[in-house]
């Protein structure tokens, strides 16, 4: 495998692979996002996400998929992306994976090869309080989780890609009856759960204002106003309310 980085189109990449089977060489490539899979498969020292991915061109004719592994730091991102989104690779290692007697050409991103992987979303993302969310309009006196359901579908249909982060806890405090569904929620990367010992809050503004995203949550967080002075500007965090299943929000 040489060191030498070429710039290349998907279609120029998947057809050397195909053409190649055993060949491995570094890509600076674009690639359109077709579908995710969802959760990050972990191991002692490594982690992994990915996405099935093709070429930007719109024509059938080129169309082409492939797998893109997100190896380490880089595997979070399946958590972001979406269906249509852009991804810029830098540096990312093409080579097939030989199964029986087929290959499947792949491009891998990993920290160790200093690879880089920048985002164009296709659709605005926007952060969801999931757990302030799901203490409106209570059910049996607990979280009702199905108010996160109902703000999901609204944003999404209002042309948005939720990212719903909830707190470590809240799994414990929703009904009975709710449990083995949020579980699964969790287990799919439907909603984000915030790790042991850190609160939502922190990790809702954090994520947010790194990626520069507004924040769908009835708190006001005053308590974050010195280190996240954006929370005051009533552009960036969006009121709603939850009346029996539709969610109205109050957009600036």
């Amino acid at each position: 495998m040489k060191n030498e980085v070429l710039d290349m189109d998907v279609e120029e990449v998947i057809r050397r692979l195909i053409s190649n089977r055993g060949e491995a060489f570094f890509v600076n490539t674009t690639v359109k996002v077709v579908s995710v899979e969802r959760g990050i498969r972990e191991g002692d020292r490594w982690s992994l996400g990915y996405i099935t991915a093709g070429n930007i061109k719109h024509k059938e004719e080129v169309k082409m998929e492939f797998r893109v592994n997100l190896w380490g730091k880089f595997s979070p991102l399946v958590n972001e992306l979406a269906e249509g989104d852009i991804l810029n690779i830098r540096k990312g290692l093409a080579k097939n994976f030989p199964f029986g007697d087929r290959v499947f050409p792949q491009i891998n991103c990993d920290e160790k090869y200093g690879s880089e992987v920048n985002i164009e979303y296709e659709r605005e993302r926007i952060v969801v309080d999931g757990t302030n969310v799901a203490w409106v309009a209570k059910k049996e006196g607990k979280p009702n989780i199905d108010n996160i359901e109902i703000l999901r579908l609204e944003l999404e249909k209002d042309g948005y890609v939720p990212i719903i982060i909830v707190d470590a806890s809240l799994r414990h405090n929703v009904p009975e009856s709710d449990k083995e569904r949020f579980e699964k929620w969790i287990e799919e990367e439907k909603v984000i759960q915030a790790p042991a010992q850190v609160r939502a809050d922190d990790a809702i503004l954090k994520f947010a204002n790194d990626r520069g995203l507004r924040v769908v949550s009835n708190d006001t967080f005053r308590d974050y106003e010195e280190v996240y002075p954006w929370v005051k500007d009533k552009g960036k965090r969006i009121p709603f309310n939850i009346i029996g299943s539709q969610a109205i929000l109050y957009f600036k």
